[in-house]
């Protein structure tokens, strides 16, 4: 079984897919696939702004009826402040790479990534390559994670998650 965590991105090329609904329903008969979901994924949804529209549809909603059926049960319950503390390092470690954006602009992202490292989650989903899925991003999180003995997971874009969700089928 493959335990996967989607970040925020992936919801919103989910929504305006035109196979969306072949994807979930793919999705949902796959025995060897599971999508967890994180409270700042969530968070992130939620603060889409109420009035926001795409194609005619309230885009708050779309997302929010999007991320819970995906999700169902399977939540991540994480120790906040330990996931803060290696979001640190690895913006720590990125400034020390080289790297010149602001830990405001990357502390969601490196949360996610902490979550899964943390939660041993095989794969991480995103189509961030500006911050989170990076070249010093992608070796601050090896660096820290090797020190702090946990598993980095594997990244996938959106293309790659649907080939996953479709294989075999």
């Amino acid at each position: 079984m493959k335990r996967l965590l989607l970040d925020t991105n992936i919801y919103g090329e989910m929504v305006v897919d035109d196979t969306l609904t072949i994807l979930i329903d793919t999705y949902e008969q796959k025995k060897d696939l599971m999508v967890y979901g994180f409270t700042v994924v969530r968070k992130e949804l939620r603060d889409t702004p109420p009035l926001k529209k795409m194609l005619g549809r309230n885009l708050r909603v779309a997302l929010l009826s999007l991320y819970d059926p995906i999700v169902k049960d399977h939540l991540l319950i994480v120790d906040e402040k330990a996931l803060q503390l290696i979001a640190e390092e690895y913006f720590k470690q990125y400034k020390q790479l080289g790297g010149a954006k602001s830990f405001r602009v990357l502390e969601k992202d490196y949360l996610v990534v902490a979550c899964g490292s943390q939660k041993g989650m095989d794969i991480v989903v995103s189509n961030d390559d500006a911050s989170m899925l990076s070249e010093l991003s992608l070796r601050a999180y090896a660096l820290v994670n090797e020190r702090l003995k946990l598993r980095s997971p594997d990244f996938l874009d959106y293309n790659q998650f649907k080939s996953l969700v479709f294989e075999g089928v």
